[in-house]
């Protein structure tokens, strides 16, 4: 029986959210402060449509990637759980290489790094308060995850998805700050 419950958790944590923290730069790229992507790494050769010149595909992942659940829904090395923003190449185009298009792509990423970081904070506290129970860190990202998709949601309505550049500028304040005020949960 524990075989088989370990086995599900691990099947369940690759097919949603599982990734290791290893970079692999031919196919993706992890946030970092001191890289941001740019326009050689939207790699896929889909062809844009008629409501979208660009798309930025993203995870936030939690790692590690094998993480171990036992019977009775602990983690084993609970300790160790955190997130990680990537930015999938393979699965990013661009039909235009306008400036102002890759500064509204490059925040779709840096709101997946907020809301990693919020995620971080989260499983910080729960860690503090010695919780290891798998049902409640999955709980705590989906809550935040989903939070993250409505914020990246509102982020395009209210910049008509980057046209509108005086909004767009407004929100790239806005994320900054938010991510500053977030930075003792940055990855080193």
């Amino acid at each position: 029986m524990k075989g088989k419950v370990v086995w599900l958790f691990v099947l369940i944590m690759n097919l949603s959210f599982s990734q290791n923290i290893m970079v692999d730069n031919e196919s993706k790229v992890s946030w970092n402060s001191e890289r941001k992507i740019n326009w050689g790494d939207f790699k896929s050769k889909l062809a844009p449509s008629k409501f979208s010149n660009a798309k930025t595909s993203y995870k936030i992942e939690i790692i590690p990637e094998n993480v171990l659940v036992d019977e009775n829904d602990r983690i084993k090395d609970y300790e160790k759980l955190t997130v990680v923003a990537n930015f999938f190449k393979k699965e990013s185009w661009s039909g235009s290489k306008d400036e102002n298009l890759l500064i509204h792509e490059r925040l779709h990423f840096d709101i997946a790094e907020l809301f990693a970081r919020k995620i971080r904070k989260r499983f910080s506290e729960l860690k503090r308060n010695k919780e290891s129970r798998f049902k409640v860190y999955s709980s705590e990202y989906s809550k935040l995850w989903n939070k993250g998709r409505n914020f990246q949601n509102k982020y395009d309505v209210e910049t008509s998805h980057g046209i509108n550049l005086v909004e767009n500028k407004e929100w790239v304040l806005r994320v900054k700050n938010q991510i500053s005020s977030l930075k003792e949960y940055e990855l080193n």
